[in-house]
């Protein structure tokens, strides 16, 4: 059953196809294989495409919808009709998205649902207490959504999920503290254009016509990829980072455009590579200058409260602290992130989480959200066998490994200790396994140093290491664990 479920996926995704009884991968498929494109280039060719009725599935009578094209219209409708009642525009939230995205059945509706919409939140939102709010909420879902299968519980099980995808997209970005759902401001010319070229109306397909045209990676052509538009939209980018690198007293870069469509895509890619990584730069001297250091610390200590996937939240918040603790040359997250530099999923798994760079050593950094027996199985060979490829590929310089998890396993800690203590694949390595807690007390020490003046570097962070993870006189994995909470106390008080 579960083998016949992960199918349904990938076949529906377009990855694969089966005909005949025979599954073959399919035109996307092997693209997404051969690295020729990312898992948001395949989610975004996906939904593009999906619609209900839908030939590989069953039901959806009376529905003729492009939901993804739909919701981004809504959203758009939505802000729209804000921006001309003198209204903010926000986007919207995530009970509007359950409510109304999640129920368009037919694309002819959707700016009448939009009108819908904002007539709930102005109910919504003149109510006072939580109580009222969320009786308000039961009472609206149970008679907007009667004709629907267990709409109360469909609309908080599905919509994180559903926007997890959507935000792979990166035409989604999200705003208001978590809550609310927004179109990607540096996306619009792409958004815009898509909504100009799709009405988010269904089409008739056979089963084999359908299968042929979501498993062709250009199934649909994107109505922005002209040289035009690509030039706009690129000049933007250009704009931004401009921008970015004189607020970080970089100089400018002139940058030439292309004028073929090729080379365009590739080097509107490589500019959204280089805003990100300006993006990051700035995350320690907006958290440093803007005294939002507690903000950290309180996202690491909240870090299943903060509504989005924990493990997605702790790869972001990770990469914040590292940015504040010292003076990197670069930390560089491996996550797939957003324009808005926010991660959109968890990083691949055959690369570390984030990678960090120092004037005198390299380092990386894995998190993991799992506490039980499963945190030794998932991350003990993968987190070494990372560490060793980064040793091999940054081989002028010593090298680290900092682990973060929630709570740390023994056998975890034991597999660790092994390699720190004797070898692994014939070499030792220097691995240091610390709590979110533990995480939170070094960013504590580095916001008392500051407000004594004090400036913590990246040498003195090597030292701290360096400590942790020489255990000569250390007997057994337990010890290293007293070993290592020893050292924290001996740097704190190098500050006090």
């Amino acid at each position: 059953m579960r083998g016949r479920t992960s199918f349904d996926l990938i076949e529906k995704m377009g990855l694969v196809a089966l005909v005949d009884n025979r599954i073959s991968i399919t035109d996307m498929g092997r693209r997404f294989l051969d690295g020729e494109i990312e898992i948001g280039d395949v989610m975004l060719s996906y939904l593009l495409k999906f619609q209900y009725p839908n030939p590989l599935m069953k039901g959806f009578k009376g529905y003729n919808t492009i939901p993804f094209v739909n919701a981004l219209r809504l959203i758009r409708y939505v802000n729209e009709k804000c921006t001309s009642r003198n209204i903010k525009s926000k986007g919207i939230s995530k009970l509007e998205f359950g409510i109304f995205v999640l129920s368009i059945v037919d694309f002819a509706e959707v700016e009448s649902i939009a009108e819908r919409l904002l007539a709930f939140r102005e109910q919504y939102e003149s109510l006072k207490t939580d109580k009222e709010k969320s009786d308000f909420a039961d009472d609206y879902i149970s008679d907007y959504l009667a004709d629907f299968n267990n709409p109360q519980e469909n609309i908080h099980e599905y919509t994180d999920n559903i926007i997890r995808c959507l935000r792979l997209t990166k035409y989604i970005y999200i705003r208001g503290g978590g809550y609310y759902i927004d179109l990607e401001p540096r996306r619009m010319q792409e958004i815009n254009a898509i909504l100009c070229d799709l009405s988010g109306e269904a089409h008739y397909y056979s089963v084999e016509s359908y299968q042929a045209y979501i498993g062709d990676y250009y199934g649909y052509m994107l109505p922005f990829e002209t040289v035009e538009s690509l030039q706009k939209i690129a000049e933007d980018i250009v704009s931004e980072t401009k921008d970015l690198r004189k607020a970080l007293r970089k100089s400018a870069v002139s940058v030439s455009l292309a004028t073929d469509v090729k080379t365009l895509k590739k080097q509107i890619a490589d500019l959204r590579i280089e805003r990100l990584s300006l993006q990051n730069e700035t995350l320690k001297y907006t958290y440093e200058a803007d005294g939002k250091i507690e903000e950290a610390e309180n996202a690491l200590k909240n870090i299943m409260k903060l509504g989005m996937k924990p493990s997605i939240a702790l790869e972001k918040w990770a990469n914040i602290a590292l940015n504040i603790i010292d003076d990197a040359r670069l930390i560089k997250p491996n996550s797939p992130l957003g324009d808005d530099n926010e991660p959109t999923f968890t990083a691949p798994a055959n690369v570390p989480d984030i990678e960090c760079f120092y004037d005198t050593f390299s380092a990386i950094c894995e998190v993991t959200m799992l506490t039980g027996r499963d945190q030794w199985f998932n991350e003990g060979q993968p987190v070494m066998r990372h560490l060793r490829e980064f040793e091999d590929a940054h081989n002028d310089s010593p090298n680290y490994c900092l682990f973060i998890a929630p709570r740390l396993h023994d056998d975890t800690i034991n597999t660790f200790w092994f390699a720190v203590k004797y070898e692994y694949k014939g070499k030792r390595q220097k691995i240091i396994p610390i709590t979110i807690t533990q995480l939170v007390e070094l960013l504590d020490v580095f916001n008392f140093a500051k407000s004594k003046g004090i400036r913590i570097s990246h040498s003195e962070m090597m030292s701290f290491y360096n400590a942790c993870t020489n255990i000569e006189e250390v007997e057994n994995s337990t010890e290293w664990r007293s070993h290592i909470a020893n050292q924290f106390t001996a740097f704190r008080q190098k500050f006090l």
